[in-house]
């Protein structure tokens, strides 16, 4: 038996990878899986986060990486079924898509297999994510949940990070972090895209100008609003708010398909 923690960069898998070292539970592998598409402030935290796990604990993160980046599978065509040879487009925004198939569970599952062991899989869901428990689909994995067996929640985690020196600062702008363009993420997610990171705004509104013009799938990462919309809307409330807004729509954990936390 293996035993595997899934890492996003997230605070609630890693504060559920560094708590599971402390107490001295069997971890064999610290995983991560890059889409080619997380924030450059992720990167730079997880290279600190893999440091510090290496000199406090002996283990370092593995790093695991699909064949093409995100951008890369937007932008290639189907190859098969009615809508072959169209450019696929931005991921769908709700069930799992091409994003969260192709660039973390098939390579994780990947990963595992070449192992030749069963494997005991740590995912990082908070307390109040506990209806979100399920059973992997693979027979040699085994999905255990710690920080829903330890009652925690999105305040205690963030507490024993800062114990420990390991806050991320993503967290300043977000409630939630993930892939820098996912479709999954909320109107406010959004805006603070365009406060905070107008580089990384400017470069989403790039995906989808090239959407249009090579007549992809799905052209915009919403379905209700493209992002020269919501540019329009969030200068208007950027003018009446200092980086403070409340929308209607928000994060429907139910929905996130992907192992963010």
């Amino acid at each position: 038996m293996k035993y595997i923690a899934s890492i996003s960069g997230g605070q609630d898998s890693t504060a559920m990878t560094v708590r599971l070292l402390e107490l001295g539970h069997p971890v064999d592998y610290i995983v991560f899986c890059d889409t080619g598409n997380e924030f450059p402030q992720m990167y730079d935290y997880l290279k600190r986060l893999d440091k510090w796990l290496l000199k406090t604990y002996g283990i370092g993160i593995t790093f695991l990486h699909a064949p093409k980046t995100l951008k890369d599978l937007c932008f290639s065509p189907f190859t098969k079924g009615k809508l072959k040879g169209q450019v696929r487009g931005m991921p769908y925004s709700s069930s799992m898509s091409f994003c969260t198939r192709d660039l973390k569970k098939n390579v994780s599952e990947r990963f595992y297999k070449g192992l030749k062991d069963d494997v005991t899989q740590y995912i990082g869901y908070v307390y109040r994510e506990k209806n979100r428990k399920h059973q992997s689909d693979k027979e040699y994995i085994i999905n255990i949940f710690p920080l829903i067996d330890w009652q925690w929640n999105e305040d205690t985690v963030q507490s024993y990070l800062k114990s420990k020196t390991l806050y991320n600062h993503l967290y300043d702008h977000y409630t939630r972090t993930g892939c820098m363009f996912c479709p999954k993420q909320s109107l406010d997610s959004w805006y603070a895209l365009f406060c905070n990171f107008p580089d990384l705004w400017n470069e989403a509104k790039r995906w989808e100008h090239d959407a249009i013009k090579q007549n992809a799938h799905i052209k915009h990462f919403r379905s209700d609003y493209s992002l020269l919309d919501l540019e329009l809307r969030f200068t208007q409330q950027k003018k009446k708010q200092d980086k403070q807004v409340t929308f209607d729509l928000k994060w429907n954990d139910e929905q996130v398909s992907c192992m963010c936390g």
